[in-house]
């Protein structure tokens, strides 16, 4: 192989290609890598991730292939709820691994639900035995029927924990 008189070695056409291809591959892997890490890192839930319940009358009848569905829980909240804004991420991130175990999460937006008919806000209130709609707020329905209201940040966040950890005993 010759040598340039600087003491450097000629590439044949080749070793250059060759070269720049394996520049390339390696290149193509490290910006996959980055976005791949990326992805990780920044994989926030949303509210648009879960099933949205927009009318009062179909909060505690949800079914699913016509079936009744015996366990759930509807989350409450308003994008204007400060606790609720400071409990988001956490609380989407149990309810995502709620619903891989099996339990079906349902959202409401406090500021968009409806009632079909009139009074259907007040006959969901008076079920649940509250005087009116707070958020943060998680209902409970076990065995097809309403079980419990946990109201404020921390009871929401224990609660979800708990169903996440599979020891919440209308569950089990």
């Amino acid at each position: 192989m010759a040598t340039y008189t600087k003491g450097f070695k000629k590439q044949s056409g080749e070793q250059i290609l060759l070269k720049t291809i394996v520049g390339i591959i390696v290149t193509v892997m490290l910006v996959v890598l980055a976005v791949f890490i990326y992805d990780v890192a920044t994989d926030q839930p949303a509210y648009s991730d879960f099933t949205a319940i927009t009318k009062y009358n179909e909060i505690l009848t949800q079914k699913q292939n016509e079936t009744q569905i015996q366990d759930y829980i509807i989350y409450f909240y308003n994008d204007t709820c400060s606790a609720c804004n400071t409990i988001k991420e956490e609380a989407l991130k149990l309810a995502r691994e709620i619903e891989k175990n099996g339990t079906k999460v349902f959202l409401v937006n406090t500021a968009s639900i409806t009632e079909a008919t009139a009074g259907d806000r007040d006959a969901f209130l008076n079920t649940i035995n509250e005087s009116s709609i707070r958020t943060p707020m998680v209902v409970v329905v076990a065995d097809g029927v309403f079980y419990r209201t946990y109201v404020a940040a921390e009871p929401v966040v224990t609660l979800l924990t708990t169903i996440e950890n599979k020891t919440y005993e209308p569950f089990n």
